[in-house]
């Protein structure tokens, strides 16, 4: 189950950035950077750009924190 914060889903309005996208990342990264034993950085590239999803993982559960392009 991915459950999208407050945070991430003003943040990706924002940065008019999808929930497939964000989805999409998730699911079918290019990297995954663990920064710690719950908090993980998820990068897929799509075109000219690449997006990082910030996520917390739970036992059942993905929190996602923040979505961002580099």
């Amino acid at each position: 189950m991915i459950i999208f914060t407050d945070h991430a889903r003003i943040r990706m309005a924002e940065r008019s950035i999808s929930r497939a996208q964000t989805t999409k990342t998730i699911k079918e990264p290019d990297r995954i950077i663990e920064e710690d034993d719950q908090i993980k950085i998820f990068r897929k590239s799509f075109g000219d750009t690449t997006l990082e999803v910030v996520a917390e993982i739970k036992k059942l559960k993905i929190v996602i924190i923040t979505v961002y392009r580099l």
